[in-house]
């Protein structure tokens, strides 16, 4: 073993050198004295910063900061560091002796086991299975001991190990699982808990995954439940005949340490932290070997001395640069998020690291718009015209929508003030004079680009989604917003029109189908739009079951009634010459077009002389487009006065009747006869009647080419027609320049249709859809229609909007930003906390004082040296809303991770046998399972077990090494194995070739399920089936399908739930279990129908325990609910909250936002934060457990056993065939 002196030690010599150094220049000495408890806590800052995971020896203090390994004098001072490879370091363990420091190292991809001399070094790899793992601790007798999912069932489930700190096959313990774990100086007892919460983000949190302390005789083979409290016991460790631990059980509501007497079983608290938690102890000797405990609280660590159970802090230095902390350039083109079109395709407006950016297609370089630190600007939409570009920025503290000149020159402009909640998506009108927005509550905006007038237009029952965007669609004269959007109680989205100019709603469709995605052709004609119209079931395979699939269709409404038919049946028919030569009369839908354009616009007139005061009066009117098929709006001036106007206009016969209404309260009728570009008519204001006369002014080129659109809502769904294109999954919908619709086919496993972006032209002989591109992603189109945007993860394309078109992808190169971490973090951390507080279900958020638990968490962002730093503050702030669902997501692109080298796995357990490894266990599903075959079990391969593993690719196989190691870089790899029935190199050793896989996960769960199943088929005398449910996704789904199939005719199931994942809200799989008898049929040969045929319909219970949770909570509670059978075992998680999608954060980082919460139809709450009880309780004995049997399966083929025989079912006897050769039917068969 290496010496710990300093003279030995090359990098600690450095290290130490540096720090005393840096202590003679700042004059500190290299130890500090302590202070008092919670009033420290954040009274004295640290010079070090957030420091993590750390554990005492008799002299020093190992902790974690900024990614990395660092030492210090255990009574404080300048801190040296130990280990700081790529990548993230946890758990750091001091040896009994302080000479070797163990930690988990995420270094090639994976967690695996490290150790590195305490007086520095190279860190040595000691494990190298690809699983998870986590570094408990030190054995007395010098081994690592720790929690991995390595050679579980479940992925959920960890069990303890223990390995050679030199390597080496790690041997299984005998307790059946285990996650926070301690071995007794005697080495014969293991404290532990079954599961960990060490870090979930949930405070507080009281349900049936609550940690609690076991121990575990590993010579008798016994286990002894040690604590009961409702919360949190966690991370036990030994002093003695002595346990201490966390735990929340205190008034504090704090994790705070307490200590447990086993001899007299007496618990105390030794901590009062109230404001922040106790997180990651460690037990140390003590200088005097009495025994402390290092641990982090806030920002500091502290030390608790055993003999007055007084904490105080340790003042730590750590000297350096702060690399993470540097500001730098930044490559941000791997981050960009939200993309905007230009008007006319040359340059794309992009979302990129919090910054607007635009690029180029062809020539040119990106450029950065705003150039904002610590801001977050999103959704970037580009003006029609070109000049600007909107988007939302959080400058203000709150998402305000903005507007950036599109050059980068030129002063933004903030349109929105005072926002309350997040906001999204904002769409342009094509004159760029108006944008129209959503937020997160369901409301719709509209706001003026030049006025900064915003207006709300409806608010969604259900809300927006925050994946779904704004579902809006523009006239192409900027008069009118259609929108798809619910109403009241009703469940489907119907499509309303918004007339801009009116400030009026009007509903297009009914409801009775999901109306969306609209958009107007460029004529402004018709509006095409997404409806689910098409039912065509799909039947099932396996039962009586159907679905409807594909029931999208594209559907096209004429806007005005008087509109052809864009499907009319046609005649050819001969026609006399001289109607030939004559022009065909315009129909009555273009005459009213013509009429309404020159109507509106601008005019002027005046009143005839007379002795009246109103005599010799002249007027300006400017009239437009009302919201109804026959209004019409705008203004009249008067001696620079003037009044609104309201009418109506009948293009068919001229008759243009306007009420004016002026300031003063004068309200003016005029009745006037409209013809080419006069109005005559008479007017009445103030009980007299006069003569008017109006001439049009002529229109601006401009005005000239503002062709009103028209559009009719009464009756509109009675013109709505379904286009000639197949039924499927659609996308969005666009029209083009040449007035094409393009429109996104999405991918789907029962359509024949091939999927991509697709145009379909009204105008063409026999129209049908082309293929634009096969490329189905999200597409966006200029606002000319020659240019479409294709996005695809974070790159993107432009093509032409033709079919066949080719594509070229945006330049998105160079795109380097000034990114000061610190500044940006702050950011990062208002961000999360301010879509917490919008997208969180309880608008009270739980009672807590949200803005002072920002306030809290805010304060220690400047002792943050790493993204992880951040990342954990976000997690301990989210924490405290008491709440499941709240998850950690990425902590973005700068997250400290190496690249990974695959580990190829075999599907099997080894045992060492004379010095050489053997096959102890090779895994496979069952006999039927063929999907289920592992590298080793596949047809023809000879390796069996008790062969021995020899050689891999040649290089031969030790014991001193762990096997995993030698399938480094292996999976997916065709490898030569070396094996034979001796453990030596002889004439009967063969070669064999496979092909390891990367997880064998799946091959031990279906070795589980088929073991679990037969053992219930044994007990039971193959009475009972037994069916695993993983969760309630997809994967649950399919289990429990595939084997409820076959085990149908069983007289009774045992659905076992336990260890649920959760997914999606299960009613169907209580649907498919819940299938009571109708009747039976009667058949002339082999036995009667019974209907439904694909149901069970013997007795059932389900087995449930605390890790089961989310949909696994609510599988035991619907199950109940149906009175399908009694449920087994330990109660569920209790997190039956969900979650439907939020923002993420500017850096690619985010969390998970619980949207929506269980309550019940009492109109109480539940489940959430408690769980589902069960009716029989039976805890997991890991006695019992340990000795081989399944204690809560076991009384689950107890129970079903004896209600089969209190109750068992039976079938009616066929009645005797009917005698219908008379008349009439007989009383009992009516």
């Amino acid at each position: 073993m290496q010496s710990s002196t300093i003279a030995e030690a090359g990098r600690w010599n450095y290290g130490l050198v540096f720090a005393v150094l840096c202590a003679a220049l700042w004059n500190v000495p290299l130890s500090g004295a302590g202070t008092g408890q919670d009033d420290t806590v954040r009274s004295q800052h640290p010079a070090g910063g957030l420091m993590r995971y750390p554990d005492a020896s008799a002299t020093h203090i190992v902790f974690l900061y900024a990614n990395n390994l660092w030492l210090v004098p255990r009574d404080g001072g300048v801190a040296v560091p130990l280990a700081g490879p790529q990548g993230v370091e946890m758990y750091p363990r001091f040896s009994p002796d302080g000479e070797q420091i163990a930690f988990v190292g995420h270094y090639g991809g994976n967690s695996d086991l490290y150790t590195i001399p305490a007086a520095g070094g190279i860190p040595r790899r000691v494990t190298h299975h690809p699983a998870y793992e986590r570094l408990c601790d030190w054995t007395p007798d010098g081994r690592l001991i720790y929690a991995s999912n390595a050679t579980s069932f479940h992925s959920r489930v960890q069990q303890l190990f223990t390995v050679a700190i030199e390597g080496g096959l790690p041997e299984c313990l005998p307790i059946p699982w285990g996650a926070a774990a301690a071995m007794a100086p005697d080495g014969r007892r293991v404290a532990y808990t079954p599961y960990s919460r060490d870090h979930r983000t949930w405070k507080r949190y009281m349900g049936g995954l609550a940690d609690d302390i076991w121990l575990f005789d590993l010579e008798a083979r016994t286990g002894t439940q040690l604590t009961d409290w409702d919360g949190t016991d966690s991370f036990p460790m030994w002093h003695g005949e002595c346990l201490f631990f966390l735990s929340d059980a205190g008034p504090e509501h704090r994790m705070n340490l307490w200590s447990l007497d086993l001899a007299t079983g007496t618990r105390v608290q030794r901590t009062f932290f109230d404001q922040f938690d106790v997180r990651f102890p460690a037990m140390g000797p003590g200088p005097d070997h009495a025994g402390e405990i290092v641990f982090q609280c806030a920002d500091r660590l502290w030390l608790m001395d055993l003999t007055d159970f007084e904490p105080h802090p340790v003042e730590i230095r750590v000297p350096g640069d702060r690399p993470r902390l540097q500001p730098r350039f930044v490559d941000v083109s791997t981050t960009l998020q939200g993309w905007g079109i230009g008007p006319t395709g040359q340059r794309v407006a992009v979302q990129a690291r919090g910054d607007v950016w635009t690029a180029p297609v062809k020539n040119g370089s990106p450029r950065n718009l705003t150039q904002s630190a610590g801001i977050a600007e999103r959704h970037p939409a580009w003006s029609p015209d070109g000049k600007w570009v909107a988007f939302f920025s959080d400058a203000s503290g709150e998402y305000e929508l903005c507007l950036q000149p599109a050059d980068g020159l030129g002063e933004p402009r903030v349109l929105t003030a005072d926002s309350d909640v997040f906001c999204w998506w904002p769409n342009w009108s094509p004159d760029s004079q108006w944008i129209a927005f959503g937020d997160k509550s369901g409301r719709l905006w509209v706001s003026s680009a030049e006025t900064m007038e915003t207006r709300l237009v409806l608010t969604e029952p259900t809300a927006w989604r925050a994946t779904d965007g704004v579902d809006v669609a523009w006239s192409p004269d900027s008069r009118m917003l259609v929108v798809s959007a619910s109403h009241g109680e009703e469940r489907l989205a119907s499509l309303w029109v918004y007339g801009l100019e009116t400030d009026s709603l009007q509903r297009l469709t009914g409801g009775a189908f999901h109306d969306n995605r609209p958009v107007f052709d460029r004529a402004g004609k018709y509006l095409y739009f997404v409806s689910n119209r098409a039912f065509l079931p799909t039947y099932s395979d396996l039962d009586t079951t159907f679905v409807y699939r594909q029931t999208e269709t594209l559907m096209v409404a004429p806007l005005h009634p008087d509109a052809a038919d864009p499907f009319a049946a046609e005649t050819d028919e001969e026609r006399p010459n001289e109607e030939s030569d004559k022009a065909p009369a315009p129909s009555k839908e273009l005459q009213a077009r013509r009429a309404w354009a020159a109507l509106l616009g601008r005019w002027t007139g005046s009143l005839p002389e007379g002795e009246s005061r109103f005599a010799d009066v002249s007027f300006e009117g400017l009239f437009r487009k009302g919201a109804t098929e026959s209004a019409v709006a705008g203004t009249v001036c008067v001696d620079a006065t003037e009044g609104q106007v309201e009418g109506r206009f009948d293009p068919e016969s001229g008759r243009l009747d306007l009420w004016v209404l002026f300031p003063n309260g004068l309200r003016v009728a005029c009745f006037l006869d409209w013809s080419e570009d006069k109005l005559k008519g008479v007017v009445f204001a103030a009980g007299e009647e006069y003569a008017v006369e109006a001439t049009r002014v002529a229109p601006t080129e401009e005005e000239a080419g503002d062709e009103p659109v028209f559009l009719v809502a009464e009756d509109f769904e009675r013109r709505v027609l379904p286009l000639p294109v197949a039924r499927g999954r659609f996308g969005g919908l666009a029209v083009n320049d040449k007035d094409q619709l393009i429109f996104r086919r999405q991918e789907s496993a029962d359509s024949k249709v091939v999927p991509g972006i697709k145009l379909y032209d009204p105008a063409a002989d026999k129209p049908e859809e082309q293929l634009v591109t096969a490329e189905a992603g999200d597409f966006q189109c200029s606002a000319d229609g020659k240019k479409l945007l294709l996005v695809t993860g974070s790159s993107a394309k432009i093509l032409d909007t033709r079919p066949g078109a080719s594509a070229e992808t945006v330049r998105t190169a160079p795109m380097s930003a000034d990114i000061d971490p610190r500044v940006e973090w702050r950011q990062l951390f208002r961000d999360t906390w301010r879509i917490v507080r919008d997208f969180f279900y309880d608008p009270n958020m739980h009672g807590v004082d949200w803005a002072g638990v920002y306030a809290q968490y805010a304060e220690l962002l400047d002792e943050c040296a790493s993204r992880e730093d951040v990342q954990y503050l976000i997690g301990e702030m989210i924490a405290e809303l008491n709440v499941g669902h709240a998850y950690l997501r990425s902590a973005g692109m700068d997250a400290d991770s190496a690249s990974g080298t695959s580990v190829g796995l075999l599907g099997c357990d080894y045992v060492i046998e004379d010095d050489a490894y053997k096959f102890a266990r090779i895994f496979s599903g069952a006999a039927w399972d063929s999907d289920a075959r592992g590298p080793l079990g596949r047809p023809g391969m000879d390796v069996q077990e008790g062969d021995y593993l020899l050689a891999v690719n040649g290089v031969q196989v030790r014991t001193d090494r762990d096997p995993y190691s030698y399938f480094v870089g292996l999976a997916g790899r065709e490898t030569t194995l070396t094996v034979s029935k001796h453990p030596k190199l002889d004439d009967d050793a063969r070669t064999v070739v496979v092909v390891p896989v990367s997880s064998e996960g799946g091959l031990r769960y279906r070795h589980w399920i088929e073991e679990s199943r037969r053992y219930v088929d044994l007990k039971s005398d193959g009475r009972v089936g037994y069916i695993y449910v993983p969760n309630t996704g997809r994967d649950g789904q399919n289990d429990l399908v595939r084997q409820l199939v076959g085990q149908l005719h069983k007289d009774a199931l045992i659905i076992d739930e336990r260890w649920n994942g959760g997914g999606q809200i299960p009613t169907r799989f209580i649907e498919l279990l819940n299938r009571p008898v109708t009747n039976y049929w009667a058949v002339r040969d082999g036995r009667d129908w019974v209907w439904p045929p694909d149901a069970h319909h013997g007795p059932k219970c389900m087995l449930i325990n605390g890790p089961a949770g989310s949909g696994g909570d609510a599988f035991p509670y619907y199950f109940r609910q149906a009175g399908l059978g009694t449920i087994i075992g330990t109660r569920t998680w209790g997190g039956l909250v969900g979650i439907s999608g939020n923002p993420g954060l500017i850096d690619g980082g985010g969390v998970t936002v619980p949207t929506f919460a269980f309550y019940e139809a009492d109109g109480t709450w539940g489940i959430e934060g408690y769980g589902v009880d069960p009716d029989i309780e039976v805890p997991a004995d890991p006695t019992r457990l340990a000795a081989g049997t399944d204690p809560q399966l076991d009384a689950a083929v107890e129970h079903l056993l004896g209600v089969l025989a209190e109750t068992p079912t039976r079938h009616p006897v066929r009645p005797v065939y009917p005698n219908r050769s008379g008349m009439g039917i007989p009383e009992a068969d009516r």
